[in-house]
């Protein structure tokens, strides 16, 4: 199973941490692990771009992302990204949860 965390402290969001594996289908062709993947590879590279005081850590099955900022900007990232999730989360709840810590 996918588990999707995020913290919200002070009304922000502060983090966002997804792992696991859907195992919703043979590896190389999981249709929920290939949702999450581009949305959390998008969410990265939006962040990247930006440049702002985020911190990104990648590691087998896991993204881990960070934001010190506060940024009205990756506030509406987080927003839009958890709403991915939570999507995917009504179709395939087997297969992942999203969490708010």
């Amino acid at each position: 199973m996918i588990k999707a965390v995020f913290e919200v402290r002070e009304d922000l969001y502060r983090s966002l941490d997804v792992s696991g594996h859907a195992e919703f289908g043979e590896y190389g062709k999981d249709l929920v692990c290939a949702s999450v993947s581009s949305i959390m590879f998008g969410f990265m590279n939006a962040l990247d771009a930006l440049g702002e005081n985020v911190t990104i850590s990648q590691s087998d099955n896991r993204i881990t992302i960070i934001d010190q900022s506060g940024s009205e900007v990756i506030q509406d990232y987080f927003e839009l990204v958890i709403m991915q999730l939570k999507t995917i989360e009504e179709s395939y709840g087997d297969f992942i949860r999203v969490e708010r810590k």
